[in-house]
């Protein structure tokens, strides 16, 4: 019994040590997070901090919710020249707080007045450093303007706006500026008015030119000058991104009520009448809502009346999609300068985007008569009674007039219609994208050989040749051969037999292989008139020389009969090859007349009008930039190699269902080619009956030249057939610029089309 105490005893203290060394062990020593996270909460059970691998896949420390930073201290400005230094003192507000372990930097703002509330997502610049620093802003804008600084936690959680400190760029003084320290692209255009400059101040050799023509001191809106332009306005206006790359200026177009939101970029001298080319990138949103959307030249006189506009205005831009709005406009009379403006007219929803501004003088007698315009978008010449005769303009329609003493003699108008008073063509001609050689070729060509007979030759019961005629064939056409003279057998009684024989390109014989066989039987021994007509396809005869014979010989009738086959001078014989006509492909069928039979297989030649195209980037997805216009080819990797696809009405499926396929033909207008003497267009097919997201098409393809400007037929049998296809595709899969070219599409001017000659 005492052993068993003993024993007992000696377990508990075991047991005792263990657990003490237990409690002294730390609880992770021999834990990991795999694969997961740790999240830690506060008190109040929100959200803190999340250890350990993050949504996005990475690892590490984020912090998340933070509370709201303290307010920053009001800022220190000082002014510079052409700009601002910001400091911050690394203070907060209130004196007794510290920075919090979270915070992230400091935002500086410049607003346009002492309450305006900073716009956290649009900062002039930021602060780094948690004990305080400056930054230095560049900014054209001299008029008085406000600092504010918002502080930024680890969390993206902003604070209350410090206090607002009142400030001013310094413009520069005659000691900032040494010899030689501004150079030509230092001074903005319209910085420098007449005012400013003395009688004799500036000579011809002191002025550069041909330094662009742009007078919007930063069209792109790339620099910190628009920048403060947008920070001086302030709401609605605001930077956004541009045109594909870059910066844009947005309009938020929200109001309670129609208004006019008007943005100033430039202000230029102009005398009256002077012409300005005005031009602008808009992107519009699917629910803007505004009378219109405008790049205008507010035309004021030396006293700031406002004597007119000059507008250049989309009324109905495309949602979703960037374009281009230009056009000329004029000073009016007494007007001294122009305030280019972007403008959205009685708005109250939505929102526009404008990039790439441009406001260029245009060169040139602007009034009376003869006269040239040259301005960034081409040549307009006007006739002396100052109607324009000549537009060589892009973005606008084009058109030529020529005169010879007043007299028209030669035009081509805005819609590619031409007319000449004389045309000599030493190409090739076309008319609607066929060579005019097809017209004449698929009509009867007439006439290609005739033999006239004047003679007598006697035959028996032997047959003998009478008369050769020789010509040529094509396959792809289709012929007459007609005999045409005067029997007189020497006793009544049996038949005469005629045949028509050919030698190919040898010399024919009575052997040679029979065409057709004509009989007249010969009741009388008197003469009478006999006949043999044979119509053949070009490929049965056989592309090439063809020597005719025409034999004859009496059969059935008395012993010793004879019959002199003959023409005469008053009723001449003859024999002569005829060009009818294209190949037709045989059609007909027996018919025993019981109503029982099959219909007759028909021929058709239908034309189908496109229903759908467009256009994809890197061979891929659908790029609704290009609208229903076809693309195809390589111009730079904004779009990569691009391809098309045009599709046409459900009606061509039913047609083609069952018929068989002599022809298939695709009209396509190239309206340009990388290069100016054309490119080659790559034709594929497709099976798609409506546009599909993805591009794909069969890999059988016909390459074709085009020219600029060039609408043609092009011969797409190879490719097509009436199982599968349905349209065609343009896909060169190549970065050879040679491929790189624009069709038009569905719905445009000279739409594709596809004509079809089928049996069915």
């Amino acid at each position: 019994m005492a052993n068993d105490l003993a024993r007992l005893a000696g377990r508990i203290a075991n047991l005792e040590r263990l657990i003490s060394q237990q409690s002294r062990t730390s609880q992770l020593a021999y834990s990991s997070i795999e694969d997961g996270a740790v999240e830690v909460y506060d008190v109040d059970g929100s959200l803190r901090a999340v250890i350990g691998q993050q949504p996005d896949g990475t690892s590490g420390v984020v912090a998340v919710n933070g509370p709201r930073p303290p307010t920053p201290s009001a800022p220190q400005a000082e002014p510079i020249l052409g700009g601002l230094r910001i400091t911050w003192d690394g203070a907060f507000a209130d004196a007794d707080t510290v920075a919090p372990l979270d915070l992230s930097r400091v935002q500086v703002h410049l607003v346009t007045g002492e309450d305006t509330e900073p716009d956290v997502m649009w900062p002039a610049a930021t602060i780094e450093a948690a004990s305080g620093a400056s930054v230095t802003i560049a900014t054209n804008y001299y008029d008085d303007i406000w600092v504010r600084l918002v502080a930024v936690n680890t969390s993206g959680t902003p604070s209350v706006a410090s206090a607002a400190t009142r400030t001013a760029a310094r413009r520069a003084a005659a000691g900032d500026v040494g010899n030689g320290a501004i150079q030509e692209g230092h001074i903005a255009v319209g910085a420098i008015v007449t005012p400013h400059l003395a009688v004799g101040a500036v000579t011809p050799d002191q002025i550069a030119v041909g330094q662009g023509t742009n007078l919007i001191p930063d069209p792109g809106f790339e620099s910190a000058a628009t920048a403060s332009t947008i920070a001086a306005a302030g709401a609605p206006w605001a930077l956004a991104p541009g045109n594909r790359t870059g910066v844009g200026v947005l309009c938020d177009c929200t109001a309670d009520t129609a208004t006019y939101f008007t943005l100033p970029l430039a202000t230029v001298p102009v005398l009256p009448g002077q012409q300005f080319a005005l031009g602008i990138d808009l992107l519009i949103s699917e629910d803007l809502a505004a009378q219109a959307v405008k790049i205008l030249a507010r035309y004021e006189s030396a006293a700031g009346t406002v004597l007119g506009y000059g507008v250049v205005e989309a009324v109905a831009p495309e949602p979703g999609r960037w374009q281009r709005i230009s056009g000329q406009v004029a000073a009016p009379q007494g007007a001294t300068q122009a305030v280019v403006c972007l403008e959205a007219s009685e708005a109250t929803r939505g929102w526009v985007v404008f990039d790439n501004a441009e406001a260029t003088a245009i060169f040139g007698r602007v009034t009376g008569g003869a006269r040239a315009e040259v301005g960034p978008q081409g040549v307009r010449l006007y006739d002396e009674t100052g109607e324009e005769a000549v537009s060589l303009v892009t973005g606008e329609p084009q058109y030529l007039t020529l005169r010879n003493g007043g007299t028209a003699v030669a035009t081509i108008d805005d819609q590619g219609n031409a007319a000449f008073a004389d045309v000599s063509v030493a190409g090739g001609l076309t008319v609607g994208g066929q060579p005019i050689s097809a017209f004449l070729g698929d009509r009867p060509r007439g006439l290609l050989a005739i033999d006239y007979q004047a003679a007598s030759v006697t035959g028996g019961t032997s047959e003998i040749g009478f008369v050769e005629l020789a010509f040529e064939a094509e396959t792809d056409r289709m012929y007459r051969v007609v005999f045409d003279a005067i029997a007189d057998p020497s006793a009544a009684g049996g038949e005469i037999q005629i045949r028509l024989r050919d030698g190919k390109t040898g010399k024919p014989t009575v052997s040679s292989p029979q065409l057709q066989l004509a009989t007249y039987p010969m009741p009388l021994a008197t003469s009478q008139r006999v006949r043999l007509e044979a119509v053949r396809n070009g490929g049965g005869f056989g592309a090439g020389l063809h020597r005719l014979l025409i034999t004859f010989r009496c059969a059935g009738g008395p012993s010793g009969q004879t019959v002199d086959l003959y023409g005469s001078s008053t009723a001449l014989g003859v024999l002569y090859v005829e060009d009818i006509g294209p190949h037709v492909p045989e059609t007909g069928g027996y018919n025993t007349g019981g109503g029982s039979e099959p219909d007759p297989v028909r021929q058709y030649t239908k034309t189908y009008t496109a229903s759908w195209s467009g256009s994809y980037a890197n061979r891929s997805g659908y790029n609704s930039y290009y609208g229903a216009k076809c693309m195809q080819g390589y111009y730079s990797s904004n779009n990569g190699v691009q391809a098309s696809l045009i599709g046409f009405p459900a009606a061509l499926g039913t047609d083609l269902a069952g018929a068989t396929i002599q022809r298939a033909e695709i009209y396509l207008y190239a309206e340009h080619w990388y290069y100016a003497s054309g490119g080659s267009a790559v034709i594929k097919a497709h099976s798609h009956t409506s546009r599909p997201a993805k591009f794909s098409s069969d890999s059988e393809a016909k390459t074709v030249s085009w020219r600029r400007n060039e609408g043609k037929w092009v011969d797409i049998t190879s490719v097509f057939d009436s199982t599968r296809w349905r349209g065609v595709a343009l896909d060169p899969n190549s970065t050879n610029r040679t491929y790189y070219g624009a069709f038009r599409g569905a719905g445009q001017t000279y739409p594709p089309k596809l004509r079809v000659t089928y049996t069915k």
